[in-house]
């Protein structure tokens, strides 16, 4: 299984998901293999199977670049022979139905050169089988280059499946059958590539999980296998070739809509942030126009105040200096002392002045509280007008809170309608299921690609995409062109052309046929008809000449 999509790393780069691939599968007697010929046809080698008494002769088998075997430390030396060690495989299984050697089949990252591939399988061998007890037959095959994938490297591992002895193998260990065991390997193997990926500066990465678990919504391709891959090669159909092809249309069809779907909410988080930077702007001004106002009035209010107190100045101001000034003066008469003082009670001074001084004390308290009751009075019309301006401020945020909102709602139902109209895949896709047969053409040796008729009729069917780059100054007010119910051109000269047999379409006044007179001009008219005109007389005075 493979995929190919994107994914950001911890340094915030794209990073591309590259080819993933281990399976295990069990070389058992019963269905006719042998562990002989298995290993002679991956090493491309020559081995005699001494059992069987055959000899299996790959030697001219081309792409195998690499071969080795690894066995556990205290193994014995002639566990390291090809031909020694499955010929032993094979005399210890003794049943038709023995399951001889397990094969783990690896995709080695392309990225990679080949001593880092190498290094990387061994690596990964070593640490998962070889520790574990198994002796792993390893062979490295590189792309065929004869039409294949070139980026096919790849890896075959043979396993022994018992454990090992002083005397040869033992018994079969069990828990190497563990689907745990497969599990782990998987994850193992994805750890390893990805390790060794980012060690030598490659970005891409590989995930050992299914589509399905990754959370992608993609259809798997299945493994050609040496069969189906040969008859590809040769151009010819195979099912299992058939069936990938149809996969990867269905995938093609899934990433162009989720492109799609991608695209649309680009352009929905676009006008959401357009709209939150709207907003912003629009409550700065408004609270700056607000905080302006405020300044006005209270500049206004100010003002008043000093106005106020210029005119308590202008009115009161020199009856109080005088009216102090003879408290003063009266104050001093009282505070006189020996004979001035008996003299003045005796005369009665001290008293009068007692009395005058507590009038001119009343009309100076008299003069001061119509002086506050006038300020107090300006007061009460600033807080008044305070008030009001709070109230009228009050309503003026209210009111744009509230066209705020609306034009809130106004861009959650454009969305809304923007992401109903975008295609949805999982009922197109299940529709390209339906009809996957119809895919396949006639002609065996075409290449498999949809006809024209099902695309054309994909795409009247799928409703249209909203406009996804709208004009600069739409996107400043955050309100995309609504469509338009006009007909275009082309469209009017369609509904045109396909009028009735019947119907005519009623001539232009300046496309009247010509024998008609109803679009002559009286100057145009035979003699007889109207008056003629004649040119005037040179010399005639203005008077036409009889003719």
């Amino acid at each position: 299984m493979c995929a190919f999509r994107f994914y950001k790393t911890e340094e915030g780069r794209a990073a591309s998901v590259a080819d993933y691939r281990l399976s295990a599968q069990i070389i058992k007697r019963s269905e006719g293999k042998s562990a002989i010929a298995s290993a002679a046809y991956r090493s491309a080698s020559r081995l005699y199977d001494e059992r069987t008494g055959e000899a299996h002769d790959y030697g001219r088998k081309a792409g195998v670049i690499h071969c080795e075997i690894i066995t556990p430390d205290n193994s014995p030396e002639w566990m390291h022979d090809r031909a020694q060690l499955w010929n032993a495989v094979e005399a210890v299984e003794r049943r038709g139905d023995a399951q001889l050697a397990r094969e783990i089949q690896l995709s080695l990252p392309h990225e990679l050169d080949r001593e880092q591939r190498l290094e990387l399988a061994r690596g990964f061998v070593q640490e998962q089988f070889v520790n574990q007890g198994m002796i792993a037959d390893v062979a490295i095959h590189e792309p065929s280059g004869h039409g294949g994938d070139d980026r096919n490297h790849h890896a075959h591992v043979m396993l022994t499946m018992r454990e090992l002895t002083s005397d040869g193998f033992g018994k079969k260990n069990r828990d190497w059958n563990s689907p745990d065991n497969l599990t782990n390997w998987r994850e193992q193997w994805a750890h390893h590539q990805n390790r060794q990926l980012e060690r030598h500066g490659h970005q891409a990465r590989v995930d050992h999980r299914s589509y399905e678990a990754q959370g992608v919504d993609r259809e798997p391709t299945q493994h050609l296998g040496p069969t189906a891959n040969d008859m590809e090669k040769k151009g010819k159909r195979s099912r299992i070739g058939d069936e990938n092809r149809e996969r990867q249309e269905r995938n093609q069809l899934r990433a162009q809509m989720y492109a799609e779907q991608f695209a649309v909410q680009q352009e929905i988080s676009l006008r959401q942030s357009n709209f939150e930077k709207w907003k912003d702007r629009k409550q700065q001004e408004l609270e700056a126009a607000l905080d302006l106002q405020g300044l006005d009035l209270s500049q206004k209010h100010d003002r008043r105040r000093g106005n106020l107190e210029r005119e308590l100045a202008d009115t009161y101001g020199t009856p109080k200096a005088t009216i102090k000034a003879e408290l003063e003066t009266i104050e001093r008469k009282l505070q006189a002392k020996g004979v001035r003082k008996i003299l003045r009670d005796v005369f009665g001074k001290t008293r009068h002045d007692s009395t005058h001084r507590e009038d001119l004390a009343a009309t100076l308290r008299s003069m001061e509280q119509r002086e506050n009751e006038q300020r107090n009075k300006l007061e009460r019309h600033i807080n008044l007008e305070k008030k009001r301006h709070n109230e009228r401020m009050d309503g003026l945020r209210a009111k744009s809170n509230t066209s705020i909102e609306r034009r809130k709602e106004q861009l959650k139902g454009r969305a809304k309608a923007e992401r109903s109209a975008t295609p949805t895949t999982a009922p197109f896709i299940d529709r390209a299921k339906s009809a996957a047969p119809d895919f396949k053409r006639a002609n065996d040796n075409a290449p498999q690609t949809p006809n024209k008729a099902r695309t054309e009729a994909k795409a009247k069917s799928r409703p249209p995409v909203p406009n996804k780059s709208p004009a600069p100054s739409q996107r400043e007010n955050l309100a995309p062109p609504e469509p338009s119910d006009r007909l275009s051109l082309d469209e009017r000269k369609q509904i045109n052309d396909t009028r009735l047999d019947g119907e005519k379409k009623p001539p232009k006044p300046w496309q009247r046929e010509l024998g008609t007179n109803d679009n002559k001009r009286p100057w145009t008219r035979e003699r007889g008809e109207g008056i003629e005109r004649k040119p005037k007389s040179p010399r005639g005075g203005g008077k036409n000449t009889p003719s």
